[in-house]
């Protein structure tokens, strides 16, 4: 068992994508998989002083770099295998540089201290609890995990504080108007409650798989008209539902569904938000069939349960603007096919 971490992460996590998505790509090979990610794993040196960038500003040593780097693979292991691609390399290396940038904008205040503690208080009560009721764990303690990742309990908390730092700096640019603002015009938060009738080209049973013989377009089609004119004329959803959807997650609830339209084929989400509420729709064409579907009620989820979720896009949109305006690499080495 692992200790979650996620105390130290609050501000961390809002920056990830910024060097990772790149690099994005997985191995059918578990095996291979494995063996890659407990190499990369593995904490790299931090004493060379050789120059890996030099940027508007100053110079980034490898030591600093590969100790940026095992703080980055401690609070996130999963994401190691992929940060040896080049170009996440340099997407952190830019993160990097950003960060010590803003460090030097934001004023050292006290409050950025306490909260890196707290953070390491919480990780440090995880381990004590998991050596309650681990035997084995008993003698691992803060310190002996961390040099586990190559990184002192001291740097860890240097990186927490600068990292408050960074978040703050953002977080204070973002207005609660400009955050209402975004809610009202998208409608990434919109949410539809139907009752739906699946004749799909390829019916399958509820464990996924196929079950039966395949549709033509013509054939579904067919029967999907009938399903239409058989609940004109009044039988439920219920009952014609449980009898003809090939949909195995709503056929059994009178092919209820409820979720934002952003998460369902375009045809569907289309129709989902322009049909006329309680009425039968035309057919809807999918990639997976003909649906037959009615609108019970529109809804948006509150602004107060996703305004969180608005807050951490905007600011990941400001630190990508920042890194592309203020950080500019002038030389670049981070080659290291000889480790």
């Amino acid at each position: 068992m692992q200790p979650t971490k996620k105390g130290l992460m609050t501000a961390f996590c809002l920056f990830l994508a910024v060097a990772l998505v790149v690099a994005g790509c997985g191995s059918k090979n578990d095996k291979a998989e494995n063996e890659k990610q407990n190499a990369a794993n593995k904490p790299l040196p931090t004493n060379s002083k050789k120059v890996v960038a030099e940027y508007n500003g100053g110079k980034v040593t490898e030591g600093e770099f590969n100790l940026y780097q095992n703080i980055y693979r401690f609070l996130q292991p999963q994401a190691a295998a992929m940060m040896n691609n080049p170009k996440a390399k340099e997407g952190i290396v830019k993160q990097y540089v950003a960060e010590r940038k803003i460090v030097k904008q934001v004023k050292d205040k006290e409050k950025f201290g306490k909260a890196a503690d707290k953070s390491l208080k919480q990780f440090e009560e995880q381990l004590k609890q998991m050596a309650a009721q681990d035997k084995k764990k008993k003698k691992q303690d803060i310190n002996s995990v961390l040099k586990e990742g190559g990184i002192t309990k001291a740097q860890l908390r240097n990186f927490l504080v600068d990292n408050n730092k960074v978040s703050n700096f953002f977080e204070s640019q973002v207005k609660e108007a400009d955050l209402k603002k975004e809610y009202e015009k998208s409608d990434a938060f919109d949410k539809v409650k139907l009752n739906h009738v699946l004749i799909a080209f390829q019916p399958t049973g509820k464990d996924g798989k196929k079950k039966g013989k395949k549709r033509t377009d013509a054939e579904a089609k067919k029967l999907a008209e009938e399903v239409k004119k058989k609940l004109e004329k009044g039988d439920s959803f219920k009952e014609i539902a449980k009898k003809y959807s090939n949909d195995p997650g709503s056929k059994d609830n009178a092919g209820e569904i409820e979720d934002s339209p952003k998460n369902w084929a375009p045809a569907f989400s289309k129709a989902a938000k322009k049909e006329p509420l309680n009425k039968i729709s035309d057919l809807v064409k999918t990639e997976y069939g003909y649906h037959v579907l009615k609108v019970q009620k529109r809804s948006k989820e509150p602004f107060s349960k996703v305004k969180n979720e608005i807050k951490s896009q905007q600011i990941q949109k400001l630190y990508e603007k920042y890194i592309k305006k203020e950080v500019k690499i002038k030389k670049l080495n981070i080659d290291d096919k000889k480790k």
